[in-house]
Parts: structure tokens; sequence; C-alpha cells
């Protein structure tokens, strides 16, 4: 929930919650704050009163201006699944990762008001977090049979029900869903093979899952440096993932199934502690409670404030690259071109990559645009239903760590 706009607030927080008003911090001198150096060390711990004192700025006079700018971000909220009725009705869902949703609510918002000020095309959209649909909307899927009864343009993320083997027979197969985008990928996509090729699936960017390494909990034990490094019996009760209440993420389940078999995800589970949001996992880390190994997306990662006490290991053979998935129904790709173009561009790409999101695209760069990343391929994505799969996982898995979560 986003909170209250106030000067008790952390700097990092007001940037985080309203974007807009980095613009104010740095027109009255306090850039150092919001830059990338200062978001990492000192906006995480300095309240706007302090850096108003420090500076000699006006508290009242400043707020002010703070208040009107973070009205622009509200304004530029997108609405949620609570307000529609129909999902036939939508031109576009999205459904995405706790990182991307704010600012791809912002950017989709302010595209859409001037496509629908400068070409009269209003467009019914609705952009909601990914964890909050994962058993209800997701469930809601399977029991679909039209495809008018799906949005025109669906964006997820993870590996999720329209990569299970009903959703693909029904509409993908058949070319009534089908990707969208024709640009040059970079080259850590291609040497992944995130990039479809059958233009059925659209990768708009991933989710880089990584390890962090509380540092006081590793002790004298060697950092891990790729995936397999988590499955010894020195990490026993030592990992934390994302997951909780009976679930873990399958993100980082399925690629150790696929690589290693029943024995290492057996292996993974004796060596779970727990089952966190990543929100959750930072909290932790910068209490100082117990967890050696926290498996967590990218950009969780450097909220931690107490960047002495972590170490961030993008693992040599690539971070887990949980998608964000963009399909359009095929019928609608040439009157609803000018939004897919959108979606797919260098724009939004940027937003992306400013996020923490690798995107595809050969010609952003960034810093997550140029490390490694581990898919888990299509040929495996096909070769059998990801749904059962996911349940044949958990049926192995969760026996193991059911006594320690």
């Amino acid at each position: 929930m986003k909170p209250a706009l106030s000067a008790n607030l952390k700097v990092a927080d007001v940037i985080t919650y309203y974007p807009s008003t980095k613009a104010v911090f740095i027109a009255h001198g306090l850039d150092i704050l919001v830059s990338e150096d200062g978001m990492r060390a000192l906006s995480p711990f300095l309240t706007v009163r302090t850096a108003l004192r420090n500076r000699f700025i006006g508290e009242t006079g400043f707020m002010k201006i703070l208040e009107k700018s973070a009205e622009a971000d509200d304004m530029l909220e997108a609405p949620g699944l609570q307000d529609v009725k129909r999902q036939g009705d939508l031109t576009l869902l999205a459904l995405m990762p706790c990182g991307l949703k704010m600012p791809f609510s912002r950017a989709i918002t302010s595209f859409l008001e001037s496509l629908k000020r400068e070409q009269n095309i209003e467009v019914k959209y609705a952009v909601e977090g990914n964890l909050n649909q994962e058993l209800s909307y997701y469930s809601y899927v399977e029991r679909i049979e039209s495809v008018d009864e799906l949005p025109d343009i669906i964006i997820s993320a993870d590996f999720n029900t329209f990569y299970g083997r009903r959703f693909y027979d029904k509409f993908v197969s058949g070319g009534q869903m089908c990707g969208y985008g024709n640009f040059l990928p970079n080259s850590y996509y291609t040497d992944a093979g995130i990039v479809e090729p059958n233009g059925e699936y659209s990768i708009l960017g991933v989710n880089p899952l990584v390890m962090v390494a509380n540092l006081d909990e590793v002790g004298d034990r060697s950092l891990p440096h790729c995936w397999k490094d988590l499955l010894d019996p020195m990490w026993k009760e030592s990992v934390t993932l994302r997951g909780g209440n009976g679930f873990f993420c399958h993100a980082v389940l399925l690629p150790t199934y696929q690589r290693y078999g029943k024995e290492g995800l057996e292996q993974l589970g004796d060596n779970v502690l727990q089952g966190l949001h990543p929100a959750q996992m930072i909290k932790r880390i910068d209490s100082g409670a117990p967890g050696a190994i926290y498996v967590m997306p990218e950009f969780f990662a450097h909220r931690a404030r107490r960047k002495d006490r972590i170490r961030i290991i993008w693992p040599e053979d690539g971070a887990l690259a949980s998608p964000v998935t963009l399909q359009v129904k095929s019928s609608k790709v040439e009157e609803l071109r000018p939004i897919l173009d959108y979606l797919t561009g260098k724009e939004l790409g940027q937003v992306l990559v400013g996020a923490r999101f690798p995107v595809p695209h050969g010609d952003i760069t960034g810093e997550v645009q140029d490390k490694p990343l581990m898919w888990l391929g299509w040929d495996y994505l096909r070769r059998d239903d990801l749904l059962e799969l996911n349940n044949e996982i958990d049926t192995i898995f969760m026996p193991q760590v059911k006594s320690e979560v």
C-alpha cells in the first residue's frame, strides 16, 4: 500500500512511490539524493525533513510543490481488474511483477492518454500485480472456452497458465493468439535462447532472479557461484525462496528440476529455511534475522539498506529468467498496431531496463543488459504440460520443506 506523502518519509520511499517527485528534488539542488548512488547509500536512511534541514530549504513550500507533483503520479495510476466487468471487453490486461507494476502503469497510462488525445483511440485496460492473481485469475483462464472471453492483448509474468498445454492447444497452436515485435535482440537473449522462434509468444523482458548472501549468516562457508551450488548440503536450512502458505516460486523450481532432476529438487528442498515475499526477505536481511542465502528478483536486492551486510550474486550460469510475456489476438493485430508497437518498442524497453528488468532490444544499454541469463528453453516448455509439470514438482519439493517452513 502506498504511504501518505509526508516529510517523515525516507527520500527513497518518496521516489519509489511517487516517481515524478524526483524532478522536485533535482530542482532544489538535492540531485545527489536521487541519483543512482544516492538512492543506494543515502536516501533509504534520510527523511525528507532531515534532507531539507541540511540544505536550509523551507519545508512548507517544498512539501506543497512535492504534493502537486505527487498528484500527477496519482493521475497516472492505471485501473485494476476490480474496475472491469467483463474480461473480453478489455483491450489490454497486464499482470505485472512487483517491480514493474508501478512504472509500467504510469508509462502505459501516459501513452494511452496521448493516443486518445492525438488519434482519438480509446482503450479499456487494466494493470494488476501478478502475485495477486496467481491463484485467482489464472484459474479463471483455465475455464475459458472462447478467445472472445480474453482481453485483446495480454501481458503476464512468470511461467503461468498461458504456457500451459490447454491454453497452448486451444488458443496458440491454431493461431488465435500470437506474439508481436520485430527487433534485433541482444546477445544475452540469443545466447540464452529466450527469443521465441515461431512468433507465438513475445518476451518483453525478464525478471532476473539472483542470489543475495547475508554475509553475517554465511560465516566461513564459500559463497555460491552458480545455481548448482545451492544444492550443497552445507546450505541445509539456509536458503530462502519466494513463497509461503504452501506455495513456492516455480521460476526457481522448474530449472532446478530440469537440470538436476528429482534428487536436485529434493536437495534444494532440504536446504530451504523458509518461503517469503522478496520485500519480507529484505526486511529480514536488514534486521539481521537468520537466513544465509536468499533467491529474489535482482531489483529487490538493491533495496537492502545494509549493503555492507550482503553480497548480490549474479550467478555465472545466468540469472534465472522469469518472463514478462505478451500475446495478442491475431485478428486484432492490425487494429492494435500502434499499441503493440509501443509495448514492444524502445521507449517502454527503457522503462523496463530502468526498473532493472533486462529487455531483448540490442540497441538499449543498462546495468542489467550485459549479464548472462538462464532460460528453460522453448522445446522444454512445449514438450510437457507446464501446469502438470508444476504439480509434479510440488509433490517432490513440498514434502521436503513442510516441516521446515
